[in-house]
This record gives C-alpha cells, sequence and structure tokens, in this order.
C-alpha cells in the first residue's frame, strides 16, 4: 500500500513525535539510567521514603512495565506501519500515549494511592492498543 504524506503537515509535528520509536526509545533509555541507580541505593541503604511501595515491588513492576514497555512500545509503534503499510501512530496520539506511560513513573514517587497508578497503567495499554494500532 502506498502511502502519501503531505510534507507541510510531516514537518509541522515534533520530530520526537513522528514516530513510536523516538520517544519511547529516549524515554526508556532514561529512565534506565535513572531508575538503575535508584535501585543500587534501595539495595543497599533500604527503603527511599519518598517511594509508595517496598523497593522490591517498585523494582519488579518498573522492569516490566516502565523500562521493557516503552522498549516494546516504541519498536511495535513504530513496526507496524511496515508490516501493515499503514501510516503509524504519531503527533498529540503519540504525546498522549507517552504521556500514559510516563505518569506512573513518575506518580510512584508521590503520595498517590495505588490503585490509581495502576488504572493509568493499565489505561497506558489499552491506549497504546486501541490508537496505536487503529
Amino acid at each position: 500500500m502506498l502511502n502519501i504524506t503531505d510534507k507541510a503537515k510531516e514537518e509541522a509535528i515534533p520530530a520526537i513525535l513522528r514516530l513510536g520509536f523516538r520517544p519511547f526509545f529516549l524515554l526508556g533509555a532514561l529512565y534506565a539510567f535513572i531508575a538503575i541507580p535508584v535501585w543500587i541505593y534501595a539495595f543497599q541503604h533500604g527503603q527511599p521514603e519518598a517511594l509508595s511501595v517496598p523497593a522490591l515491588w517498585w523494582h519488579a513492576h518498573e522492569m516490566l512495565f516502565g523500562f521493557s514497555m516503552a522498549i516494546v512500545a516504541g519498536f511495535v509503534l513504530t513496526a507496524v506501519q511496515n508490516w501493515t503499510g499503514v501510516n503509524g501512530t504519531k503527533s498529540t496520539r503519540l504525546g498522549v500515549i507517552v504521556g500514559l506511560w510516563l505518569a506512573p513513573r513518575i506518580l510512584f514517587w508521590t503520595s498517590t494511592p495505588l490503585w490509581v497508578i495502576a488504572i493509568i497503567d493499565a489505561l497506558f495499554l489499552v491506549d497504546y492498543r486501541i490508537r496505536g494500532w487503529l
């Protein structure tokens, strides 16, 4: 299938939000760069006060839903357009998906109830599926 894109519309979108791998690989790498020293600190010195869950739970959760999901989402959102021939998710739609991934990473360090964080994390997966693949 041939996709024709309007160059003016494409250039109006910030470069980081034109392809799914750009924000997710960047944020996933930055998150790993921050989270690894935090985990080492927590492992050596005990539970950080700001963290709203036990450090071991946080580590397991962020390995699965933080870093890994960022890399998987970035790959799939970029690869889908090659597999299907349909333009990939970009611009505001991609920004919303990225925001839903980023929000729980930040909220774990606040007094936000865990059920709110869980709902936002689940919304990321739902929104990623609905907006990202359609």
